[in-house]
């Protein structure tokens, strides 16, 4: 809710019904306007599917004139548009390929092959369109009880880079000049998108808004050491950017991939815990762009309204899946010093920790959901559960947690 609602009626609402009730009164809420108005943008810019006259458009394609496709639109899901949960754009570099109908590069047609054709679960694990899913997975699977990765398609946007396509062999990346030329297309259409989330995927998505928003003083829970994540300001509001490695690359598995739990942690706070109270100063005013010359002469920093209640003082049962067996400190015994740089300790070690201070194992246990995790515990405490093969290991817990934990119980954990 960045321009207010009316909360009456919520008090019998689940999350996900009160967040689309919250953020009902916002512009771009009313299903068709959003693709209305990028429409209009694509057409205003010469960069419609069905319309195009790029200025760009001799310069770019003088390369590649035989295998050179005019632009493409972007990907936008329906619930993207009606904002049912946090919205996540994704920008990437240019399409690799690309259909030499312009009928089918639509906004429409990208969004009805993308929702109702395209098999998720049948990509290539290691390819870059199955990684979007699963990060987009990832980062929304708080905010809606059940949701499966192949149901993720419903819930964020995509854009390229590169709006044309040469069509190089073996999908290779666009010539420079295209990134270049489409680069000033790009802020004007994420305005219209709005996100609540910004992840960029390589090099181009980088540059294409380093910048051109004024970047924001990070909260608490956003740590150093992750100098990949930032806060930006974006239409008179604060929004994430992740930062990442084209997931072609290898820097996405070792860096970013390896950062999933963390992201969805600070992405989890960053929705439900920052209030109409929590503004976000501004660190650096310098910007490219003279779009934002008059938000900046004009504020000094930036609010986020509370979006939804907190998770955190809900109870849940069960286990959180990993997707990915993770790293947590050696130790039987773990010190703080220990954990530092890790997100996880294994509930064997948290519990080790209780004992070796006078607690019952069992009790340790139970505030983080039981044996079994049919004990309802806040959503911060709900253990997380690896459930392939290989590893001894099945049940760990957020370092964060244990530590807040270990504080109520007077542990004194150093």
């Amino acid at each position: 809710m960045r321009n207010g609602g009316n909360l009456k009626n919520s008090v019998n609402m689940d999350n996900s019904e009160l967040f689309s009730c919250i953020l009902n009164n916002r512009q771009c809420q009313k299903e068709g306007i959003m693709y209305d108005d990028l429409t209009a943008y694509y057409r205003l810019n010469g960069i419609s599917a069905m319309d195009f006259c790029c200025p760009h458009f001799s310069s770019c394609s003088q390369n590649f004139p035989s295998t050179f496709t005019k632009a493409k639109e972007s990907f936008v899901s329906s619930k993207y548009v009606t904002h049912e949960l946090p919205r996540i754009v994704f920008i990437s570099l240019d399409s690799g390929s690309a259909d030499t109908d312009p009928a089918l590069k639509t906004l429409e047609s990208i969004r009805r092959w993308e929702e109702e054709g395209e098999n998720v679960l049948g990509l290539h694990r290691n390819k870059h369109w199955y990684r979007t899913h699963e990060f987009a997975f990832t980062l929304l699977r708080n905010f809606k009880d059940e949701l499966r990765l192949e149901e993720a398609k419903h819930y964020f946007a995509h854009i390229n880079s590169a709006k044309c396509c040469e069509n190089k062999p073996g999908r290779e990346q666009a010539s420079q000049l295209l990134f270049d030329n489409c680069r000033g297309f790009i802020p004007g259409e994420i305005e219209i998108l709005d996100p609540d989330i910004i992840v960029t995927q390589g090099k181009w998505g980088k540059l294409a808004i380093n910048r051109v928003f004024p970047q924001l003083e990070s909260p608490e829970y956003i740590p150093e050491s992750l100098s990949e994540v930032k806060i930006i300001a974006l239409n008179d509001h604060p929004v994430i950017w992740i930062e990442t490695f084209h997931p072609r690359y290898s820097g996405f598995h070792t860096t970013n991939r390896s950062h999933y739990s963390q992201y969805e942690i600070i992405v989890r706070e960053f929705m439900t815990r920052t209030t109409s109270n929590h503004f976000f100063p501004i660190i650096d005013r310098l910007v490219t762009s003279s779009r934002n010359k008059e938000v900046i002469g004009k504020k000094s920093e930036y609010k986020k309204e509370s979006l939804m209640t907190s998770r955190f003082d809900q109870k849940v049962t069960g286990y959180k899946e990993l997707i990915e067996y993770p790293n947590f400190p050696s130790s039987e015994y773990p010190t703080k010093a220990d954990c530092e740089g890790f997100t996880f300790i294994s509930m064997v070690q948290l519990c080790n920790i209780a004992e070796k201070n006078n607690q019952k194992r069992k009790t340790a246990c139970d505030a983080f959901g039981g044996d079994n995790g049919d004990i309802p515990v806040q959503s911060d405490r709900q253990a997380w559960k690896w459930n392939q093969p290989g590893h001894k290991r099945k049940k760990f817990v957020l370092i964060s947690a244990a530590e807040k934990y270990f504080r109520e119980v007077e542990i004194d954990w150093k």
